[in-house]
């Protein structure tokens, strides 16, 4: 188990013990306060409810007494029946008020049957009721009686009246004992409540008191062994420490448990084992170390003989790539000169592309317009064909009338002179009906002449319109390959682009090529001078390894 588990155990533990303690705790208050606000909202209503009650029957009482003195003295006396209508109406306001106060206190009781949690406390409750319904009879036979009294009096019946008053006053004293021992029983029972809610207090702080007592000399128990297991395990791992420290790396690990501080302990064990194997290392590696300084050395002086013609060889490079840069910065400027041009060529085809755009529009507009006047030409040619008919029908009107002003004539030369005027009538007609003949006949003409025009504009302007028709479709043709044009020369500008990017790059690249190698011609004059002081440091080395054996020789490690 871990030493987190094992704190964690002991919280949850003593979590688990506070709660306990809480949820007792909270039982135990729950149940006062219900047993406090049962006293407070139930018992004291109910108390103040009965004193309420005594005090109006008190001055009820007081008040039978003032009418009662003042009726049976004289009644006729004004200012004796003043005394006795007041008396009498205080009288019935404290009836009222007594009354009230029983309908209260019924209520409270019954609520309290309602909930009674217990035998005793459901007869208890069952007895207050009692007391009060006796209460409430003698209360209205009291009552009764007083009204009475006052009645006998208002009817000047005085000796009668005195009768029954004095019993009714009799009735008084058993009126107020009933009042007084209603209220010492609630008194009584509300004593017993608060003698239960005391008790229940006193369990609550017992229990709360042996549960916190509990829970402290369990915590206390649990962390004194948890304190006991980390401490022994804490001082074997200082022990190994120390001995580490000291250079001692042969001493025994013992892991004796699975928490944080065993495997502190393996740790410690792969430590020490794993320092074993670098001292041993370490002593292997100086040794190796000084003959690799011997070796080093040889080496240097064949280092700085290649060094010497590796910077020739670098100042030739250097030259080429300068040859090489101002070149490519040629191609450069003239690959640019080429990308304008081409992007010029680019936006003329796109402005004549629109053009022609603009062109075929206007051409489709006039291929409709021709269409539009090929269909009223049509219209015009039926219009002319019904005028023909009309025509038509003109000149048999005319005929007819013609032959009825010939029928007419006759008829006028058969009356005689009676028929003269009739005559006359009917050569203006027949002369009307020959102009008319004559009118439709040139109108006919007109509209065959007219039919023959609008024909010939019809077929004039179907063969105009196929002739527009093959222009927009010229138009589009010829948009069409200019667009292929100004798309076959865009995809050229960005080729030229990409290779006036490409010659810029190669261009850097020599630059940087010519860079790199005075950079590194630079660095191969450093490295003569560093293999001069590398001579140096490998002395060092050598020394330096000699006093690493002397120190390690201080470390016990196993074989």
């Amino acid at each position: 188990m871990t030493i987190e588990s094992k704190l964690l155990g002991l919280l949850v533990f003593s979590a688990f013990i506070m709660g306990v303690g809480a949820i007792v705790t909270w039982v135990g208050m729950s149940k006062l306060y219900a047993e406090v606000r049962q006293m407070s909202e139930e018992d004291l209503s109910l108390i103040q409810n009965l004193i309420l009650m005594q005090e109006n029957q008190l001055e009820q009482v007081l008040n039978f007494e003032k009418a009662y003195i003042a009726g049976v003295n004289s009644v006729n006396n004004p200012t004796n029946k003043t005394n006795f209508n007041q008396s009498r109406t205080n009288f019935l306001n404290n009836q009222s008020r007594v009354r009230t106060a029983i309908e209260s206190s019924q209520s409270l009781i019954r609520k309290q049957l309602d909930t009674a949690n217990n035998p005793k406390d459901e007869s208890d409750f069952q007895a207050i009721a009692d007391s009060l319904n006796d209460y409430e009879q003698a209360h209205i036979s009291y009552n009764t009686g007083a009204e009475k009294v006052f009645s006998l009096i208002n009817s000047n019946d005085i000796d009668s009246a005195r009768n029954i008053g004095s019993r009714v006053q009799a009735s008084q004293d058993g009126l107020k004992d009933k009042n007084i021992a209603l209220v010492n029983q609630v008194v009584g029972l509300s004593q017993d409540s608060a003698k239960v809610a005391k008790q229940h207090q006193q369990n609550t702080v017992n229990i709360v008191s042996i549960t916190f007592i509990i829970s402290i000399i369990t915590i206390i128990s649990l962390g004194y062994w948890i304190t006991r297991t980390i401490t022994h395990s804490l001082g074997h791992a200082v022990q190994l420490a120390e001995e580490v420290s000291n250079g001692n790396l042969t001493g025994e690990v013992e892991v004796i448990s699975k928490d944080e501080i065993g495997q502190l302990l393996e740790a410690l064990k792969i430590m020490i084992y794993n320092l074993n194997s670098l001292i041993s290392k370490v002593q292997q590696s100086g040794i190796a170390i000084t003959s690799s300084t011997t070796q080093m050395a040889a080496s240097r002086k064949q280092l700085e003989a290649t060094l010497t013609e590796q910077i020739a060889s670098t100042n030739e490079v250097t030259t080429t790539a300068q040859e090489i840069a101002n070149t490519s910065e040629e191609l450069v400027n003239t690959m640019e000169q080429i990308t304008e041009l081409s992007q010029s060529t680019a936006t003329a085809a796109n402005q004549g592309q629109d053009d022609l755009g603009r062109m075929e529009t206007t051409m489709r507009q006039l291929a409709e317009a021709t269409t539009s006047i090929a269909s009223k030409l049509g219209i015009m040619s039926e219009k002319a064909h019904n005028i023909n008919s009309v025509v038509l029908t003109i000149t048999k009107v005319a005929d007819q009338t013609n032959l009825l002003s010939l029928n007419a004539a006759i008829e006028a030369e058969k009356a005689g002179e009676y028929g003269a005027g009739f005559a006359v009538v009917a050569r203006e007609i027949r002369r009307l009906a020959d102009q008319t003949a004559v009118a439709t006949l040139e109108i006919e003409q007109m509209v065959k002449e007219m039919q023959s025009a609008v024909s010939t504009g019809v077929m004039e302007m179907d063969k105009f319109n196929k002739e527009v028709s093959s222009s927009v479709q010229d138009v589009g043709n010829i948009s069409h390959q200019i667009a292929q044009v100004i798309e076959q020369v865009q995809s050229i500008t960005p080729r030229f682009e990409l290779v006036s990017k490409s010659m810029e790059e190669q261009s850097r690249s020599a630059q940087h090529i010519r860079e790199a190698m005075e950079q590194l011609s630079e660095g191969s004059e450093q490295t003569a001078y560093s293999l001069h002081d590398t001579h140096l440091v490998l002395e060092r080395l050598n020394d330096a390894a000699q006093s690493l054996q002397t120190e390690i020789s201080v470390f016990k490690v196993k074989d």
